[in-house]
């Protein structure tokens, strides 16, 4: 979680509010027939528009975060991303010969430079979509395959990447905690855990899956589900989507939660009420208790050779349970000759 959750935080909690209510006053202006909403109405129609607003709200906000992912060497080049060898070679010719540097000097200064900076963003990118393996590891990590210049093999990538994955799922969980102490998001705190445990798990699945050597190497199934549903992005573009939406699906679901299951009014009487009751017999059983053991000892209270008598049987017992406690053979010997005993009287 960046800044963009600090931006999701504001807009979530004003706009569905506020549109609500701007739609649920025009919807007053124009119904037939005019009449003054009662409380129980007006409540209810409030309800009702408030979904509707957060649903639509939450259906834009995925669109534009998936709009809103950065380009990527595909974007430079312009081409799919399951785009063959073939393709990308013709491409970039394309491309070479349009943003070539001899071929802008007719533009002005600004143009210029803008098109020198695309020429070598697509540069770069054909450099690593061309060679099978590189295109397969920034397929998996993005641009974070640039940040390790000596890696050499799958494994060198995923270590490197490690580190920032744990940090991301680290503050996550620490913002999430956060918000449950200082009760903001209430609703779904447990599931909004359950949630980011699956996200990581999910993320580090993709992350140690083989790289794809062919069309036939098996994908893990979280791959292919997203592949089938976003076939136009990528690994790392699929989970850097992961991670906003569950910024924004957490917020909406807090939204949602308190409307569509409402809590009972009587819920937290009936918590005070059982706990209340739960103290006033627990009162009552140690008041019975304490009764009972001052009965059972009242008649050696006036008699100190009894008292005596009786607490010396007591440590007997006391050190007779000691040494019995743990040791079965000789509880059955004890046993068996507390029965001779009983048979001899």
């Amino acid at each position: 979680m960046d800044l963009d959750f600090g931006w999701q935080m504001f807009f979530w909690a004003f706009v569905p509010s506020m549109a609500t209510k701007f739609i649920q006053k025009q919807y007053y202006a124009y119904r037939r027939p005019r009449r003054t909403a009662t409380p129980s109405e007006a409540s209810k129609h409030y309800k009702i528009i408030y979904v509707i607003v957060v649903l639509a709200y939450l259906l834009y906000t995925i669109v534009d975060v998936e709009r809103s992912l950065p380009a990527t060497h595909y974007d430079y080049l312009q081409v799919d991303r399951a785009c063959d060898a073939k393709d990308l070679r013709s491409q970039a010719r394309q491309m070479t010969l349009m943003f070539h540097p001899d071929k802008l000097m007719t533009l002005d200064e600004s143009e210029r430079q803008d098109a020198e900076i695309r020429y070598l963003h697509m540069r770069q990118a054909y450099d690593v979509l061309k060679d099978p393996f590189k295109r397969s590891i920034y397929d998996k990590y993005g641009d974070k395959m640039q940040d390790c210049q000596r890696c050499l093999t799958e494994k060198d990538y995923l270590l490197k990447a490690l580190p920032t994955v744990a940090a991301f799922y680290l503050i996550s969980g620490g913002i999430l905690i956060l918000l449950s102490v200082f009760g903001t998001l209430n609703f779904g705190r447990y599931w909004r855990f359950v949630g980011l445990l699956t996200m990581g798990c999910l993320e580090f699945r993709l992350l140690t899956a083989p790289l794809p050597t062919s069309s036939s190497t098996p994908q893990p199934l979280a791959a292919t589900i997203l592949h089938t549903l976003l076939p136009w992005r990528t690994t790392h573009e699929h989970i850097a989507l992961l991670h906003q939406l569950f910024v924004v699906i957490s917020i909406a679901v807090s939204q949602l939660g308190p409307i569509l299951w409402p809590p009972t009014a009587t819920t937290t009487a009936d918590r005070a009420q059982m706990l209340t009751d739960l103290d006033a017999l627990t009162n009552m059983q140690l008041k019975e208790s304490a009764h009972n053991f001052r009965s059972v000892f009242a008649p050696f209270a006036r008699d100190p050779a009894a008292v005596g008598e009786l607490q010396k049987k007591m440590e007997k017992m006391a050190v007779d349970l000691q040494l019995l406690d743990g040791n079965a053979d000789l509880t059955i010997a004890a046993g068996q000759a507390h029965m001779r005993i009983a048979k001899r009287k």
